[in-house]
């Protein structure tokens, strides 16, 4: 369930002064989570006006925002340039399953169902990433202020950024599941919205799964934002010249991806796109590559935390 995030690291003054002290050692974890719960939609409530009017007295939400902060000059190419990357990216991805499908010596190996899923998962994020950062290097030198450069300086950028956006994140994930539970008259399942991450639950001390994890929370965030962020959105800006709508429609493909063959649930959707925009306004604000793909895996890496702390069947909760 996704209700909530990071309800530890949102915990406040009142909160604590909420929870008896002298009981909290006593205390089970599910217990601390849904005490948590209760403050969760204020919290968030609070911590989006807060972060509207710094986003406001920053300019960011001014009609012309964007405009005075610069843009990325994505002008200085076409837009099919732009859509040519994200192909090659994809085509990329693609790939891998059967290249490893062809090497004899992985054949050998006679690998179970889970084994095989981790090596190809690992090929298929690799053959992404190389592609990736291959189109990169060569749009980079034809467009050097398109905001195409990764710097070190990206990932504490990333993770303020990400600070910022977590409230309409958890917002969204409130409001997608108040829908479902409106419309369906029942609660959301208790397993977790990804079923990457219920696979986890069920193989956590299985090696091999933790390559899979790792996949989806360093090379899923690589591929993913330079394929709908940086490629796709570059293009949209190229065609709309509009940022806004072209963060937008970049935010629907990168969400309705997810929903392709049943990944994630309907009512984890909205927080899903309320990620990409977070990570496309992001983008197009800081012109840093690495800043979106901070983001996406805080994002993945806190899911993955959630997972393994809060969800039946995780390690915390059969005591293991």
């Amino acid at each position: 369930m996704i209700v909530s995030l990071i309800l530890g690291l949102i915990a406040t003054p009142a909160i604590a002064q909420a929870v008896d002290t002298s009981n909290v050692q006593s205390m089970r974890v599910d217990d601390v989570v849904e005490t948590m719960k209760k403050w969760n939609l204020a919290l968030l409530g609070i911590s989006a006006v807060l972060v509207i009017a710094l986003l406001f007295a920053g300019g960011l939400l001014k009609p012309n925002g964007f405009k005075e902060a610069g843009l990325r000059e994505v002008e200085t190419m076409p837009a099919i340039v732009w859509i040519f990357a994200a192909l090659i990216v994809m085509l990329a991805t693609s790939s891998a399953a059967t290249v490893i499908g062809e090497i004899q010596w992985i054949k050998d190996q006679n690998y179970d169902e889970l084994q095989l899923q981790a090596i190809n998962s690992a090929a298929y994020y690799l053959f992404g990433i190389i592609a990736g950062f291959g189109m990169l290097f060569v749009l980079a030198r034809s467009a050097p202020t398109c905001g195409l450069k990764v710097s070190f300086l990206d990932v504490p950028v990333g993770l303020g950024c990400f600070v910022l956006a977590y409230p309409f994140i958890g917002l969204m994930s409130v409001l997608g599941e108040f829908i479902y539970e409106q419309t369906q008259q029942q609660a959301i399942p208790d397993e977790p919205a990804h079923g990457t991450l219920q696979q986890l639950l069920d193989h956590t001390d299985n090696p091999w799964m933790w390559v899979i994890i790792g996949g989806a929370v360093i090379g899923a965030p690589i591929v993913e934002e330079l394929m709908y962020r940086v490629f796709l959105q570059g293009a949209l800006i190229k065609w709309l010249k509009t940022p806004w709508l072209a963060i937008i429609l970049s935010s629907l493909a990168f969400t309705m991806m997810h929903r392709v063959g049943g990944v994630v649930p309907w009512y984890a959707l909205l927080t899903i796109f309320a990620v990409g925009m977070g990570c496309g306004v992001a983008y197009e604000r800081t012109k840093r590559v690495g800043v979106p793909i901070t983001m996406h895996m805080c994002f993945n890496a806190l899911m993955v935390i959630i997972a393994l702390t809060t969800q039946p069947g995780s390690p915390v909760d059969t005591g293991a």
